[in-house]
């Protein structure tokens, strides 16, 4: 068991929330596969270069976003997230509110592969824990 990349990614989550782009990017590996919930129509990133590029792109379009992860799990060299994402939009105000379903893999105390599914059950098969 790994409790330590449970901790790792916990201060991610604290580290967005506080718009602290250091924070968030210091788990990261350097080479890490990042695909979220959009990358079917944007693309996934590969380094932590692209990484920064797109939470940027989020910050700049979202006035306030958090992220509340209550259910994070040690599977070994994996971690499961499940939570919610909060935002308001910068220039229309709109207020979002989606599901945090992230699966991350980590080397070495690195996150290596994020991959946020958009759904709690394509994470959990994704683990295999379907219900």
């Amino acid at each position: 068991m790994a409790p330590e990349n449970v901790d790792r990614f916990r201060e991610g989550i604290e580290a967005f929330n506080r718009r602290d782009l250091d924070g968030l990017l210091r788990p990261f590996d350097p080479e890490v596969r990042f695909e979220h919930r959009l990358a079917a129509l944007q693309g996934s990133f590969v380094g932590i270069d692209g990484v920064r590029d797109w939470i940027n792109d989020v910050w700049n379009h979202f006035e306030s976003g958090r992220v509340v992860c209550a259910d994070i799990r040690d599977l070994d060299d994996r971690v499961l997230a499940l939570g919610t994402v909060y935002g308001t939009g910068r220039e229309s105000g709109v207020e979002i509110e989606q599901p945090y379903t992230v699966v991350a893999r980590f080397e070495d105390r690195l996150i290596t592969e994020f991959t946020d599914y958009g759904d709690k059950q394509l994470a959990l098969e994704a683990v295999g824990l379907a219900q």
